[in-house]
């Protein structure tokens, strides 16, 4: 996708800054933690206020506290501050608060920039705090338009922040027609924007300190019917602020296509690096078999001999799994989750000559996250909140923003549960990074000197040379020691369930084993070899219960329904997956409109620049 191109370009753009920004972190601070998620949610209220709340997750090496600021300039003097840290997580994963006394924290005002320095002292632990307050002048009335114009997110954040969202609640109710009200984002052209009822959400991740996050709304001036009058511009501004939007828009949506093009071109590059030869091509494959040859072996698991494991090596889920072993989060893995829902009987598959139905029979109360967002989506969004007939399918034309944001939010629970399992990939290092990347320049700018100096244009392919060797380095990884560990045994695991002779010789007789095996088929792509293998020892009379009496008939998965309703099952999440992936894709360019949309380019001069936070 067009998004994915340019985030990838993005990325690609930012490492020796990234690289940079990070040499000074190390080089300036004792402290050592990092800010995974920034969740804002604002409140705007008829007399034109805004009551803000910043929820603020610390990953936490060590610090001795932490520090908050506040833009107020030109938003008015802020009121009603209140400071929270969490207590806890509790058993139904809800986060409690308790209000920080004042005298643990100092406040500071210097150009209508306030700075909350909170003493918390923590160690190898992941924090939340919360800052809650009052701007008082946050929205200004026009005579025929109102506007909300503010950073709330400001460029002065000590570290990069993985996560952010921000939620703005307008002062309307929820069948308000928000069609009225026109939103526009601006910073890094990977954000974007969404109208949900009487809310505006901005989302945006990887945050690198220079960034920010500016909202843009433009809304009706009756809606603030308690705003002084007094304070009113009777100036008509609606116009000019939408003809600056427009450009902004389409300044940003030039530079995508830019991005695409730029990216083109590195690829044809990489394409033709083979030709290189001659010292500076020598030295070239020797650094690039360092990266490809040493490095991404780094941590090689040692359990690689191991050929064949019967048993399942852990208790992850099988999304966990495809996604380990594929790289990605995709059909195969919605798809195993369903299958598993079904074989715990937290859903029903009833199969007829007219209709193929799944249902919620089971309870939901044990179930994980990203298993009741499956069941919200297709039991919920597509079906009726009981049932969904997958016969319907058909019919699911176009999935719906918020479903597709469903989809979404199911991927990055699986995405969070690998990374706090420790299944991630580690980069080169910053001083290795930096060897290469001077030595990316001096093969690229070096070739072309070369090449003007001696008229001979094969020094030219010293420029491609340097080019893939810079993105190679800062692209380059290789899987964790657990990671390298998990993926060699369900590999093994993988192995057992695609050779027959292994499933032939273990002469598994439950078919509640049967069932979980093929669970974990599907997320591993072999789910045909599984059912052939199972088909076989059927035939042979192999397959009993514990009380060596046949349980076919009550096996959810295994019986005649199951296999003729598999298909349908299986075209259901393809469809519905590619529909959200596409309305997903859609929305990102940059409206010009305020319908929502990517971010634009450039701002849309709303304060707050300065606002941001860190540890000390």
């Amino acid at each position: 996708m067009i998004i994915e191109w340019y985030e990838r370009w993005f990325m690609k753009k930012n490492i020796l800054r990234i690289f940079l920004f990070l040499i000074i972190s190390i080089a300036s601070f004792s402290v050592s933690f990092s800010i995974y998620d920034l969740n804002i949610e604002a409140k705007l209220q008829k007399d034109g206020s805004m009551l803000v709340s910043e929820d603020i997750t610390y990953d936490i090496d060590e610090i001795n506290g932490i520090y908050f600021d506040i833009d107020a300039k030109g938003y008015g003097d802020i009121t009603s501050l209140q400071v929270f840290e969490d207590n806890g997580i509790s058993d139904n994963s809800e986060i409690s608060f308790n209000e920080v006394d004042p005298s643990n924290y100092e406040v500071t005002e210097n150009d209508g920039v306030y700075r909350i320095k909170l003493y918390s002292k923590n160690y190898n632990n992941t924090r939340i705090f919360k800052f809650v307050y009052t701007l008082p002048e946050a929205v200004k009335v026009y005579d025929d338009v109102a506007q909300l114009n503010r950073k709330m997110v400001g460029q002065d954040w000590q570290q990069g922040i993985s996560h952010i969202k921000v939620t703005i609640e307008l002062p309307v109710s929820k069948d308000y027609d928000n069609s009225n009200i026109l939103v526009f984002g601006h910073g890094p052209l990977t954000g974007e924007v969404d109208k949900v009822e009487n809310t505006v959400v901005y989302k945006l991740d990887d945050y690198y300190p220079g960034d920010f996050l500016e909202a843009h709304i433009l809304m009706e001036p009756e809606i603030f019917s308690e705003f002084d009058k007094s304070k009113i511009i009777h100036k008509d501004m609606k116009e000019e602020l939408l003809d600056m939007e427009a450009r902004l828009a389409d300044e940003a949506n030039e530079e995508r296509e830019n991005a695409l093009k730029r990216e083109e071109s590195i690829q044809k590059l990489s394409d033709n690096a083979k030709t290189i030869f001659g010292v500076e091509a020598s030295i070239w494959a020797v650094l690039m078999y360092y990266i490809h040859g040493i490095f991404k072996r780094k941590n090689k698991s040692k359990n690689n001999d191991i050929k064949y494991l019967r048993e399942l090596p852990d208790d992850s889920s099988p999304a966990l799994v495809g996604g380990v072993m594929t790289k990605s989060v995709n059909d195969n893995e919605i798809l195993a989750t369903i299958v598993d829902l079904i074989r715990k009987k937290v859903l029903t598959l009833e199969t007829s000559d007219k209709k193929t139905i799944i249902t919620l029979t089971g309870s939901t109360g044990l179930l994980s996250a990203q298993e009741k967002t499956i069941i919200d989506i297709y039991i919920n969004d597509f079906g009726d909140g009981r049932s969904l007939d997958l016969k319907s399918i058909g019919f699911f034309h176009k999935v719906p923003m918020s479903t597709a944001r469903k989809f979404e939010n199911w991927s990055s629970y699986i995405v969070n549960e690998m990374n706090r399992k420790g299944l991630v990939y580690e980069h080169i290092g910053c001083g290795a990074t930096l060897i290469f990347v001077l030595l990316s320049v001096i093969l690229a700018f070096g070739g072309l000197i070369q090449a003007g100096l001696t008229e001979n244009l094969l020094f030219m392919f010293g420029i491609p040379l340097g080019v893939v060797l810079f993105f190679s380095a800062g692209t380059a990884k290789y899987p964790s020691k657990k990671l390298a560990e998990t993926m060699s045994k369900w590999q093994a695991f993988k192995n057992f369930l695609s050779d027959y002779s292994q499933l032939e010789e273990a002469k598994i007789t439950s078919i509640h084993l049967w069932e979980q095996y093929f669970v974990y088929a599907i997320a591993l792509g072999v789910s045909d070899k599984v059912v052939k293998a199972y088909r076989k020892a059927l035939d042979m009379g192999i397959i009993k219960d514990s009380d060596g009496i046949s349980n076919l008939a009550y096996s959810p998965i295994f019986n005649s329904n199951f296999s003729r309703s598999f298909s349908n099952l299986n075209s259901l999440v393809s469809k519905t997956n590619s529909r959200a992936s596409s309305a997903i894709a859609s929305s990102r360019r940059s409206s010009s409109s305020g319908g929502g949309g990517g971010f634009s380019s450039g701002s849309s001069g709303g304060g707050g620049s300065r606002g941001g936070g860190g540890g000390f």
